[in-house]
């Protein structure tokens, strides 16, 4: 009988060392099965997110994988739930097969143990993970940045106490303001075909994008004397990116791992970055601790960890510091264009930018491509993330 050969779709956004990138892990493995993968932690304090999808056949394209349907709960020792706020209705990702619970955990409190508890609606099975000690977080004493002339970057550098704590991870989401490269006095309405000047301080000239790291990044202190860094860089702007163009800022979470998570997820990273050895487990391989209480022959793909997390955030200020370098600009290009012309030069990816009338000539309607025009063209939005230290709208 012909083999199937099939890969970890679940792993595509694995974790990463402090220095490097780690890639997504494909292992090449025999045969087809329906095992389960579960992404996810319980954080104390905030919401816990945990996503379960199955493995794929490599040549997944003729192949539509049976829906999930995940319920469950998160139980404390003491006999207390907390339910998914999704239970009746589980997010399903159609494109990715994949089901999502999300568990409002803000009141969960440190001195207990926890585990998640779930259930496979259509096969009736049922996973559990193993009680989970809550790991405190370390302490972030300062988050900054340095300018690093030489090599053109903003290195983000962080100064924390570790608590006594060896092993650690950490994620970040990052905001900034940028513009586009033309003030437009006017904005076109095509279902009336006429040109409105802009209200007063509205405009598509400043914009606000954010980005969620999709990895999470591991790193240790084993070796280290100290309980404490100072200034350990850790992530890197160039210089030319427009995350620095007007303001930047950074929100950085760091929790704890104990010594199974850690030896867990650095095997995984072992394997995505081709480091590990042929003897090395793949993640199908390497054992986690959630179960299937009703079949315990049943593998899992997993690993639930339980702790707090500690947060910190900078910005840099571009008017301060004057760091930014734009690239080397394109010559935007500025027609002149009449009212007969304004829909087609509309439907063609234009937008104005200025009307001009003087004494003794005829009126001239400047417009120039839309990506230069409007900010939302390159991917921002209009939405001024709360607290914004500047009051551009």
């Amino acid at each position: 009988m012909k083999k199937n050969m099939i890969r970890i779709a679940a792993f595509a956004a694995i974790l990463l060392a402090v220095s490097a990138c780690i890639y997504p892990y494909d292992p090449v493995i025999e045969g087809f099965d329906s095992r389960l993968v579960v992404e996810g932690d319980i954080h104390i304090g905030s919401t816990s997110t945990f996503t379960f999808s199955r493995v794929l056949p490599l040549d997944s394209d003729d192949y539509t994988p049976d829906p999930l349907f995940i319920t469950g709960y998160i139980e404390g020792e003491d006999g207390s739930r907390v339910t998914s706020v999704n239970s009746h209705l589980p997010y399903y990702d159609y494109s990715l097969s994949s089901n999502r619970l999300v568990f409002d955990t803000s009141g969960l409190t440190a001195d207990k143990r926890y585990r998640l508890h779930f259930e496979e609606s259509n096969s009736g099975s049922i996973y559990e993970s193993d009680w989970l000690e809550v790991i405190e977080p370390p302490t972030i004493d300062d988050l900054t940045y340095i300018l690093d002339e030489d090599r053109g970057e903003l290195n983000v550098a962080l100064s924390m106490h570790c608590n006594g704590h060896s092993h650690f991870r950490w994620y970040y989401k990052e905001e900034w303001e940028f513009h586009t490269d033309l003030w437009a006095d006017y904005y076109y309405i095509p279902e009336t075909d006429e040109l409105v000047q802009f209200p007063v301080f509205e405009n598509t000239y400043y914009c606000w994008s954010t980005y969620n790291s999709p990895e999470i990044k591991i790193f240790s202190t084993e070796e280290q004397v100290e309980d404490r860094f100072v200034d350990l860089e850790f992530h890197r702007v160039a210089r030319t990116n427009t995350r620095l163009q007007i303001v930047y800022h950074i929100i950085v979470y760091l929790e704890a791992l104990d010594e199974n998570a850690y030896k867990y997820w650095q095997n995984i990273q072992s394997n995505s970055d081709g480091q590990g050895t042929i003897f090395s487990p793949t993640p199908s391989q390497m054992t986690g601790n959630i179960h299937c209480v009703s079949d315990p022959s049943v593998p899992v793909i997993g690993y639930i960890g339980a702790s707090s997390q500690c947060s910190g955030d900078m910005y840099y200020i571009n008017a301060e510091e004057h760091f930014y370098k734009s690239p080397t600009p394109t010559p935007v290009e500025i027609l002149e264009i009449q009212p007969p012309e304004f829909a087609d030069y509309y439907r063609r990816g234009y937008l104005p930018v200025e009307v001009i009338s003087s004494m003794g000539s005829a009126t001239r309607y400047e417009w120039a491509p839309a990506r230069c025009v409007d900010c939302r063209r390159k991917g921002g939005t209009k939405n001024k993330p709360e607290g914004w230290p500047n009051d551009h709208r």
